[in-house]
């Protein structure tokens, strides 16, 4: 939008210009004309131009530090969403049986389950947050590069599937808490599919802290 108004100032500075050398061919219209008064046209068109000029590179500068703000925004979504699946995974290794770990009194599982509701509350407003950030990068004429925009597409197919495992561990877990532990082996089997999702997320969530800001972004004029 700045090379528009740009654009547009130099056509004015050029028709001024051309109006002037066109009024020397007649030097009589302007006899009782005042060159103070021209002076002070000048300086008043002048500084019109100027502040046209600044407007407009103060409106490109805002624009960019908007898209600057969306892309940080988008990241921030991601490092929300990474911290719940991580207390999602601390609950889960504490409250699901491993060898050699002793099981916790029924109280304190029924409170962790309690906590990992609230938890995947949290996780779903996050993937909202990054849907609708992810959305708005297009509108300030920001893109994720090829890499990253694929790793977006597969973290919400991974999200999805911990969905769907987390729904069923969580029923597991209360049916192996109040059945005595009957339904071990089911337990283990989907908490170690939550921890092959996890760890998925993870690999991708973790490729933009090697790569840095400038890796993810591709910004527009």
């Amino acid at each position: 939008m700045m090379k528009y108004g740009i654009g547009l100032l130099v056509a004015l500075c050029i028709l001024v210009i051309g109006y002037f050398i066109g009024a020397t061919e007649h030097k009589n219209m302007f006899s009782n004309v005042k060159w103070t008064d021209v002076g002070t046209l000048l300086v008043t068109f002048f500084g019109f131009s100027f502040g046209f000029f600044t407007y407009f590179q103060w409106l490109s500068s805002k624009r960019k530090e908007d898209a600057y703000f969306a892309a940080k925004k988008y990241v921030a979504s991601i490092d929300e969403i990474e911290e719940h699946l991580h207390e999602l995974l601390f609950q889960y290794n504490h409250i699901c049986p491993v060898p050699g770990l002793q099981v916790e009194s029924k109280g304190i599982s029924v409170k962790r389950i309690e906590h990992l509701n609230n938890v995947w509350s949290h996780l779903y407003q996050a993937r909202r947050d990054l849907y609708k950030s992810h959305r708005e990068l297009e509108f300030w004429s920001v893109k994720l590069t090829n890499v990253f925009s694929e790793d977006y597409e597969a973290m919400n197919k991974l999200l999805d599937n911990v969905s769907v495992v987390s729904s069923a561990l969580n029923n597991q877990l209360f049916h192996f808490i109040e059945s005595h532990m009957e339904n071990m082996d089911s337990v283990i089997r989907h908490k170690k599919q939550f921890d092959e999702l996890y760890n998925g997320i993870l690999q991708i969530t973790q490729k933009r802290v090697q790569c840095g800001f400038k890796a993810i972004f591709r910004f527009g004029q």
